[in-house]
C-alpha cells in the first residue's frame, strides 16, 4: 500500500496482486492439508476393524511364512508382499501390519497429486485428489493387504516426474522417474500399465507428433553420463530384486510382470462378464462420468483440431485410459483392484475437465442466483430423502409421486435459469451434480471403510466367528489330544486364522481326534457337533440393474440375492 495524499490511501496494484496470490496459496494449501488428513483418517482409522478377505489372508499368510524362513509355492514376491514380510519380522503377524503397506501408499498417492498442479491446474489437481481420496474403490483397496495401492502411487510418481523432466531435464527428476519405472516391474498391474502407457506415448510422440520436448529430453538424458549410468544401475538393481523376490527367495521372473500376465490366464474365472462395469456403476459412477466426459471431449478436440489443441500430457491421459480400458476388457481373471488401472487416469481426466469448467463459468454471476441454487439443492435433498424412504419399502403412492416430481422440478429450475443466463445455468447444473457426487462418495467411502457391510468389490471375507473356531479347536486339542485335521480345500479360508493352532490341513484321518470339513461331508467314524461355523461370505448381486434393490444396498449395505458362504462343522471321533 502507498499514501498518495494525506488522508487518501490508494491501492498499489502489484501489492494487491501479491496479497491475493498469498491468500490463494494459503487457501489452496489448507484445502490440500484437509484432503490429506481426510484420506489419512479414511485409510488408517480402525484399519484392522474388518476381518481379512480370503485373498488378503493368503497374501498375509505367505508373508508370515516367508518372515519365518519358509518360502511357500504360492509366494508372489511383489513389492507389497515383500515389504509386509519384513514388517512381520519387526512387529509380528497382525491384520493391522498386513494392511499398513497399502494404507501408507494410499495416503502418499493423495499427497503426491499435489505435484500434478503444473499438469492439471490447481483446481484440477485438487479435484483429482478429492476423487482419489474419497473414491470407494480406492478406499477399500487402500485398506486391504493387496498391492494395488502401491502400484497406483508409483504410477503418479512416474507420470509427474516424466512430464517435469520433459519440461526441464535434470537429474533430480530423472532419478525418481527411473526408480519408479524400474519398481513398476516388481510391483503390480496399475504400475505396469502406467509404464506401458509411457512407452507407447513416447513412441507416438517421437514418431507421429515430432514432440520437441521428447527429443530434447532424450538428448539431455543421453548426453549426461550421471543420468544414464544411474538409470542402468537402478534397472540392474530392480531386476536383481525381482529375481530374488526382494531377497526372500529365488524366482524366475519379475513379480510385477508376472502378476500382470496372470490376469490373462485361461481358463476364465467364474466372475460374470459385467463384473467390472457393475463395480464402476455401483461404487464410482461419479468418477466414471466425469472422467469419461473428459476423455470424450479431449478425443473430440484432438480429432477436430489436431495435436496443437491438446497438450502432450492430455495426449498421454488418452493413451493411458484407452490402454487400461482395453486391458480390462481382455482380462480373464477379474478382481476389483484391477479397476485402479483405469480409475487413476479417469480421475486425472476428471480433474482436467474440472479445471476447464472452473475457468469458463462466471461463478460471480452464479452467486447472484443464490435463490435458484438453494431451490435446486433443496429439490435434490428431497429426492435423496424420498429415495431413502423408498428403499425401506414404506413409501406410498404420494412419496413415489414426489420422487418423480422433485428431480423434475430441479431440472425445470435449471432450464428456467438457462433461458435467463446460459452460463449461470451451466454453473448451477455442475454444482448440483457435484453435490450429488459428494454425498454419494462420502457415504460410500465411509461405508466401505467402517460399516462392515458385504461388498462385492472384494473377494470372500472371513467372518468374526472364524477366530472363535480357532479358539474352540485349541481347547479341543488340549482336551482330546491327537491330531486335528482340517479339509485341505479350506486352506484359503482357514489358513490365516488357524496359523498358530495345532491343526494339519489335508492330513490323513488315521489317529485324528477331530476333523473340520464341510457340514455335509461327514467322515466315517466321526460324529458332528451341533454347531455350524460360517467362516467366510462372498456376495455378488443377482440383478445388477435392479434400481430399488441396488439403492437399498447403497444405503444400508444389505446384500440381495444368494450369499456364497463357506460353512464348516467339527467332527469328533466316536470310537
Amino acid at each position: 500500500m502507498r499514501v498518495a495524499n494525506e488522508g487518501d490511501i490508494t491501492s498499489d496494484p502489484a501489492s494487491d496482486t501479491a496479497e491475493v496470490a498469498r491468500a490463494s496459496i494459503s487457501v489452496e494449501a489448507l484445502c490440500w492439508m484437509g484432503l490429506v488428513l481426510a484420506a489419512t483418517m479414511l485409510r488408517l482409522a480402525d484399519l484392522d476393524g474388518l476381518p481379512l478377505t480370503t485373498d488378503e489372508a493368503m497374501r498375509a499368510l505367505d508373508a508370515g511364512r516367508v518372515a519365518g524362513g519358509e518360502t511357500p509355492d504360492t509366494w508372489q514376491g511383489d513389492f507389497a508382499a515383500a515389504a509386509t514380510s519384513y514388517l512381520f519380522r519387526i512387529f509380528g503377524e497382525h491384520e493391522l501390519v498386513a494392511r499398513s503397506v497399502a494404507a501408507t501408499a494410499g495416503i502418499a498417492l493423495v499427497g503426491v497429486l499435489w505435484f500434478a498442479r503444473g499438469l492439471i491446474g490447481r483446481v484440477g489437481a485438487l479435484v483429482t485428489g478429492a476423487l482419489v481420496a474419497f473414491s470407494p474403490l480406492f478406499v477399500v483397496h487402500s485398506r486391504s493387504a493387496t498391492a494395488f495401492s502401491v502400484g497406483s502411487f508409483l504410477a503418479v510418481v512416474m507420470v509427474v516426474c516424466l512430464f517435469g523432466y520433459l519440461r526441464n531435464p535434470r537429474t533430480a527428476l530423472a532419478f525418481p522417474l527411473v526408480v519408479s519405472l524400474a519398481l513398476a516391474t516388481v510391483t503390480d498391474s496399475p504400475a505396469v500399465v502406467a509404464a506401458l502407457a509411457i512407452v507407447v506415448f513416447l513412441v507416438m510422440e517421437a514418431a507421429f507428433f515430432a514432440n520437441e520436448d521428447v527429443r530434447r529430453g532424450w538428448q539431455a538424458f543421453r548426453s549426461s553420463p550421471l543420468q544414464w549410468v544411474s538409470a542402468l544401475l537402478v534397472v540392474i538393481a530392480a531386476v536383481q530384486l525381482g529375481i530374488t523376490q526382494f531377497g526372500t527367495s529365488l524366482g524366475g521372473e519379475l513379480p510385477g510382470i508376472r502378476l500382470f500376465v496372470d490376469m490373462f490366464e485361461l481358463p476364465r474365472d467364474s466372475r460374470p462378464p459385467e463384473y467390472h462395469l457393475a463395480l464402476l456403476l455401483a461404487y464410482d459412477w461419479s468418477l466414471l462420468l466425469a472422467g469419461g466426459m473428459g476423455f470424450v471431449l479431449l478425443a473430440a478436440r484432438l480429432a477436430r483440431g489436431g495435436r496443437a489443441t491438446v497438450t502432450p500430457f492430455e495426449r498421454y491421459l488418452l493413451v493411458w485410459t484407452a490402454l487400461a480400458a482395453v486391458i480390462l476388457t481382455l482380462v480373464t481373471r477379474r478382481e476389483g483392484g484391477q479397476l485402479l488401472m483405469l480409475l487413476l487416469p479417469l480421475a486425472m481426466l476428471a480433474g482436467s475437465l474440472a479445471e476447464k469448467v472452473a475457468s469458463e463459468f462466471d461463478w460471480s454471476a452464479a452467486a447472484r442466483w443464490w435463490p435458484a441454487a438453494g431451490g435446486i439443492a433443496a429439490f435434490m435433498a428431497m429426492s435423496i430423502l424420498l429415495m431413502t424412504e423408498w428403499s425401506t419399502g414404506n413409501a406410498g403412492a404420494g412419496e413415489r409421486l414426489l420422487l418423480v416430481a422433485a428431480p423434475l422440478a430441479g431440472l425445470g429450475l435449471i432450464a428456467w435459469v438457462y433461458f435467463r443466463s446460459r452460463g449461470t445455468a451451466g454453473a448451477l447444473a455442475v454444482g448440483g451434480v457435484t453435490l450429488m457426487a459428494v454425498a454419494f462418495l462420502v457415504h460410500s467411502s465411509l461405508a466401505v471403510a467402517f460399516a462392515g457391510g458385504t461388498e462385492f468389490a472384494v473377494d470372500a471375507r472371513l467372518q468374526a466367528r472364524a477366530e472363535r473356531l480357532g479358539e474352540t479347536l485349541d481347547a479341543l486339542a488340549a482336551e482330546r489330544g491327537g491330531t486335528i485335521v482340517v479339509d485341505g480345500e479350506l486352506f484359503n479360508e482357514l489358513g490365516w486364522t488357524l496359523r498358530d493352532s495345532p491343526v494339519v490341513f489335508g492330513g490323513p484321518l488315521e489317529g485324528a481326534s477331530a476333523v473340520v470339513t464341510r457340514p455335509d461331508a461327514a467322515p466315517s467314524g466321526f460324529v458332528g457337533l451341533d454347531e455350524v461355523w460360517r467362516v467366510a461370505e462372498r456376495w455378488y448381486p443377482d440383478e445388477v440393474l435392479a434400481p430399488r434393490r441396488m439403492w437399498r444396498w447403497l444405503l444400508y449395505r444389505e446384500p440381495y440375492g444368494d450369499l456364497d458362504a463357506v460353512d464348516v462343522r467339527i467332527y469328533v471321533r466316536t470310537i
